[in-house]
């Protein structure tokens, strides 16, 4: 049953006219990339790949989380298609697991493609025999299923999801990472940068260093890092099954 609900779920978010938006934002993570390789000629090609996987490959993760996971249940309560989806003779959890499962692998698949435009622009050839590409395929990976929990959550407790789930995936991850104190534990980008072998460390007060994060001092190791991404995904994913098995939901009218 969750095979098809999860099937059933990517074919609709697999549409064409939303594979050639997506492929058009890959598109600008090349050329973002390559201009950003060409206007930090003075850092080595690790370096400004680790910039470049921060900046930009995260930040078209969180984005492509954040929007897809607002099709998990918040579009079908907006459109008024809720009725249709959960009448179903299919149990709630596995209904909501498959179609997180669906808009986790879309949004990992958006990630996987920035990363590989990313890495060839920056390094080349030479990026496919990288030794940290496996880890950074894994640091993909969680971060998609951290931000798909969060913001399926968010759908599920707020409405009009999508605007505070950009709002946190732009400005919260940008700006509380760079705060001082330790406001930094309570962003997923802090853990996912820390978990990342090509770690940015701030060299001075930039632009750069403001996007990445790197302001803040590192400050959590990358095995800390990975144990709480790995509780966030676990937490957050079971919060969302059993909210959705506990609360009703209905259609929402226009200007709710």
């Amino acid at each position: 049953m969750t095979r098809f609900v999860f099937s059933t779920t990517l074919r609709d978010l697999l549409r064409p006219q939303r594979l050639i938006a997506w492929l058009a934002v890959v598109g600008m993570v090349f050329v973002i990339s390559k201009v950003w390789a060409v206007l930090a000629a003075d850092l080595t090609g690790a370096d400004s790949f680790g910039r470049v996987y921060q900046a930009v490959v995260l930040r078209v993760v969180a984005l492509a989380s954040a929007v897809f996971a607002t099709m998990v249940l918040s579009q079908e309560v907006e459109q008024q298609t809720i009725v249709y989806l959960i009448t179903r003779p299919v149990p709630r959890r596995t209904l909501m697991f498959g179609r997180m499962l669906a808009a986790a692998v879309v949004s990992f698949g958006v990630g996987f493609l920035s990363l590989f435009a990313a890495g060839f622009a920056v390094l080349g050839l030479g990026f496919f025999s990288s030794p940290s590409l496996i880890v950074d395929v894994l640091v993909l990976a969680v971060g998609v299923m951290a931000y798909i929990g969060f913001f399926v959550f968010l759908s599920l407790t707020i409405s009009r999801s999508l605007i505070i789930s950009l709002l946190f995936a732009f400005g919260w991850e940008t700006f509380v990472p760079n705060m001082p104190g330790d406001m930094f534990y309570v962003s997923i980008l802090t853990y996912l940068r820390s978990a990342a072998p090509e770690a940015v460390m701030a060299a001075g007060p930039s632009l750069g260093d403001v996007i990445t994060g790197a302001l803040a001092p590192k400050s959590v190791s990358a095995g800390l890092s990975w144990v709480i991404l790995s509780l966030l995904v676990v937490g957050l994913w079971t919060l969302c099954l059993w909210w959705f098995s506990r609360f009703e939901y209905s259609p929402r009218e226009e200007g709710e």
